[in-house]
């Protein structure tokens, strides 16, 4: 043993005089393991990419509305069934995140416009698809990418949503650490 450790291990209650400050070793745990991570910022141009992508799925929502009221005169074979059981299904899920969306918080109004006006623009490709349908309802290849795109839209709706939650849970934790210095 060396001169400083037995220093050390002989006048110890001196030397523990002072604690850390407060949350010291949960921010000193999230250090050694990396885990801390810089505070993202978000740019007006992420906002206006959130609500591009919101407006493009509302759209595609509307449409499917829209399209499931006109489409009772084909002929109901299980797989048209299916589709339209299918369909109702999707539509549903999509029109529940679209609720959820609009609910959201944003910074300004205009950003929610923007991005609610960009997801009335994404059924462009469903209407297509949508008038394949009509002309051939028993095609699989048209009804697997009718679901296909449902489930498209749902994924990013999701995502859209998981951002804005991140964004909001991260403000939160900075205006808590802003409080506690």
């Amino acid at each position: 043993m060396s001169d400083l450790e037995k220093y050390i291990l002989e006048n110890r209650h001196a030397l523990d005089t002072d604690h850390p400050q407060k949350g010291h070793a949960r921010r000193f745990s999230k250090k050694l393991t990396g885990k801390e991570k810089s505070p993202v910022k978000m740019h007006f141009r992420h906002y206006l990419q959130i609500a591009a992508s919101i407006a493009v799925i509302v759209a595609s929502g509307i449409v499917i509305v829209k399209s499931s009221k006109g489409s009772s005169k084909m002929a109901v074979t299980p797989e048209v069934q299916e589709f339209m059981d299918a369909k109702a299904y999707y539509a549903s899920q999509v029109n529940a995140k679209y609720d959820e969306l609009s609910s959201f918080e944003f910074a300004s109004q205009n950003e929610k416009e923007l991005l609610l006006d960009e997801l009335k623009t994404m059924d462009t490709h469903y209407q297509e698809l949508l008038n394949k349908f009509k002309a051939n309802p028993g095609d699989e290849r048209v009804i697997s990418a009718l679901i296909q795109h449902y489930q498209m839209k749902l994924d990013v709706m999701d995502q859209i949503l998981n951002q804005l939650m991140s964004l909001k849970n991260l403000n939160k934790s900075e205006e808590d650490e802003n409080t506690d210095v």
